[in-house]
């Protein structure tokens, strides 16, 4: 199956790592390795080349964090560049935020826009569902305790940051 298509990547650093990172509240390998199934189900259906497809889709959200929503593609991109990944998976990355960033131009990278929108119904139903029994809370916990972007230390620069960008104007932004 997909397992053998990606085997150098589950075990690469940057991927193994984001175990500990938090994605939408929980552990951010866990939504790529569910845009992986989907993508590996996917791509026969709309003939997209699967090799790219899973290998885009398991490399999609590294790095995620230092981007935007509508950035965020691009950055992850570059990491599949450096990783030495071919054009054509950065390809499909670069647009899988697709409509709140650019639109794909390849099979591939439909398939990872529409593998990424339909992981992420999973990864919030098990999060409201986690709220009521106190699981997600606990999960964001440790996430946030592992993860070096979400220290304290790094928050309050964040923090810091924000408050400098906002200024005397307010959160409003009004004069």
């Amino acid at each position: 199956m997909y397992q053998t298509i990606i085997a150098d990547l589950l075990s690469h650093p940057r991927v193994v790592e984001t175990r500990h990172h938090m994605h939408h509240s929980i552990p951010k390998h866990d939504h790529m390795m569910r845009v992986v199934r989907y993508s590996y189900r996917i791509a026969p259906l709309v003939r997209a080349d699967r090799r790219t497809c899973v290998r885009a889709a398991i490399l999609h959200d590294l790095d995620s964090r230092l981007g935007t929503l509508s950035t965020h593609g691009a950055i992850a991109a570059e990491v599949a560049a450096s990783l030495g990944e071919p054009d054509e998976v950065s390809m499909a990355i670069i647009s899988h935020m697709y409509p709140l960033g650019p639109r794909p131009t390849t099979r591939e990278g439909w398939v990872l826009a529409v593998a990424d929108k339909i992981a992420s119904f999973p990864d919030m139903t098990a999060f409201m569902g986690g709220l009521i029994t106190g699981h997600s809370l606990r999960v964001r916990r440790r996430l946030c305790e592992t993860d070096p972007f979400y220290t304290k230390r790094q928050r309050r620069r964040r923090i810091r940051r924000l408050w400098h960008s906002i200024g005397r104007r307010g959160l409003s932004g009004g004069a």
